[in-house]
């Protein structure tokens, strides 16, 4: 267990030292249709997540930005780099004991708004603490479909994500 020392310092030196970040992150999806339930993709890379290896961080918010203009529900799995395969990508999440274990969120994306050529949905508040293993900084994550429909991602579309991450 870690040991967490906050004495001796004053609320605003507490504060400063914590280090919000905003990381974009575009993964490469492949084209196709994606039925509900299927991975869409998974082994994403949310760089430097953590300060420092084997640290933690906490995810404020998730916004996603769907170029395919579709807007249906998904939910984001995020795991630490010990364990990434979610299953076949386009097909059902079949993860293993071992993925399951070093899940450290799932998070739903459903409130979807059309801005015009695209729909962008945020989820915030989440406050869910992450940690990293020893070896990584990074986090990873998978998409998976989860609209109650098909989500249909064509040519030059995808959905990028923005992670909104206080580094302790």
């Amino acid at each position: 267990m870690a040991e967490t020392d906050l004495k001796g310092y004053s609320a605003a030196e507490k504060l400063n030292k914590m280090a919000v970040d905003l990381i974009t992150v575009v993964p490469d999806i492949a084209e196709a249709t994606y039925s509900n339930g299927d991975l869409m993709c998974e082994n994403i890379s949310i760089p430097n997540a953590t300060a420092v290896k084997g640290g933690v961080c906490i995810l404020q918010s998730i916004t996603a930005i769907d170029t395919t203009d579709t807007g249906g529900t998904i939910y984001l799995i995020i795991t630490d780099t010990s364990g990434t395969d979610l299953g076949t990508v386009g097909s059902a999440v079949n993860a293993a004991v071992a993925v399951a274990d070093n899940s450290v969120a799932i998070v739903e994306i459903s409130n979807w708004t059309d801005v015009g050529a695209a729909r962008v949905g945020t989820k915030a508040n989440i406050g869910l603490v992450m940690k990293s293993t020893d070896t990584y900084k990074d986090l990873k994550f998978g998409v998976v479909n989860s609209s109650g429909g098909d989500i249909v991602i064509g040519s030059g579309e995808d959905i990028l994500f923005k992670f909104g991450i206080v580094k302790d």
